[in-house]
């Protein structure tokens, strides 16, 4: 894969993650603001939210390399009716510019309590049909490996997935930042953070197993379909071989490394700070076993017809 055909992954990769995190933050921030108060979330999720914005445009501008001519990128979104190409960028527009209504609420808007959780719910839901666009650019006759409904289902794994471990490393890092700062009373910050980071261990956890379980069905299905499907499964199991073990291997790794840096904590002494270099290992590894896994799916594709 040449420049422009990374750049696909790094956009997928970064926008999906994007969405992920905003949901799992705006769950955590719905939950904790019964508990803690909505003046203690709406101080959490301010640098998060930055974050996320910052990632979705990294990965807008990441998709850009893959055109022949990015500065004409606008004329792409003109046959939105017709092409599932022009609504993914459309619905990554609209994404980006909830999310960045949303950010300058959040940071320069006191209250609003509402419309802040309004705006937040938007560009999730936004965020969604964003990905069903994303895999639905796939499902193509004329691609045998990738016409099927687990290229979609894969899609939202993902999202998740990555939603969920970089939000854990995210809150962990602007925690250890006000620590070293010294600028905000921490009590209750460092209890919300300790008791997120478990509950975003644990849904890692549980979507480890159905992300390994999809992924080995996949296989299944081209090795017992068609003779392109066949040829696909040839080539993910001898000329990519390395990459598809290093994609089984590395994703399980960094998730089981993070739930056992947060099982351990207490056990260990270790503040929720301290577990900023396991999580960020741990989130890197994700990362990577996710790139690894799109770029397997852009190389094992086998053309039929025109």
């Amino acid at each position: 894969m040449n420049v422009r055909e990374w750049a696909l992954p790094v956009f997928t990769v970064l926008i999906q993650m994007s969405v992920g995190a905003l949901l799992a933050l705006w769950i955590l921030r719905a939950f904790a603001s019964i508990k803690y108060g909505k003046e203690v979330m709406d101080r959490i999720v301010r640098v998060p939210l930055l974050i996320i914005l910052s990632t979705t445009i990294l990965g807008m501008i990441g998709g850009h390399f893959h055109l022949s001519r990015p500065y004409l990128s606008f004329l792409a979104a003109s046959n939105f009716r017709t092409s599932w190409l022009s609504r993914e960028i459309v619905f990554t527009v609209l994404f980006f510019l909830i999310t960045a209504t949303l950010w300058f609420f959040q940071w320069y808007r006191e209250g609003h309590w509402g419309l802040k959780t309004v705006l937040g719910w938007l560009a999730i839901m936004v965020g969604f049909v964003t990905v069903y666009c994303m895999g639905h650019i796939y499902l193509l006759p004329a691609q045998v490996a990738w016409n099927t409904p687990e290229t979609i289902i894969s899609y939202y794994g993902s999202m998740l997935m990555l939603g969920v471990m970089a939000l854990a490393e995210i809150l962990i890092m602007d925690l250890r930042f006000k620590k070293v700062r010294q600028n905000e009373v921490l009590t209750e910050w460092v209890i919300i953070v300790r008791e997120a980071i478990k509950r975003l261990a644990l849904a890692a956890g549980v979507m480890l197993i159905p992300d390994i379980i999809l992924n080995l069905f996949h296989l299944y299905l081209l090795r017992t379909g068609t003779a392109l499907a066949q040829t696909s499964y040839d080539l993910l199991i001898e000329l990519y071989s390395p990459l598809l073990i290093a994609r089984f291997l590395i994703l399980p790794i960094g998730v089981v490394s993070l739930i056992i840096s947060v099982a351990t904590m207490k056990r260990t002494g270790k503040t929720v700070q301290e577990l900023f270099t396991p999580a960020y290992l741990a989130c890197l590894l994700v990362i990577v076993g996710e790139a690894l896994g799109r770029f397997l799916f852009y190389a094992a594709h086998i053309r039929t017809g025109i």
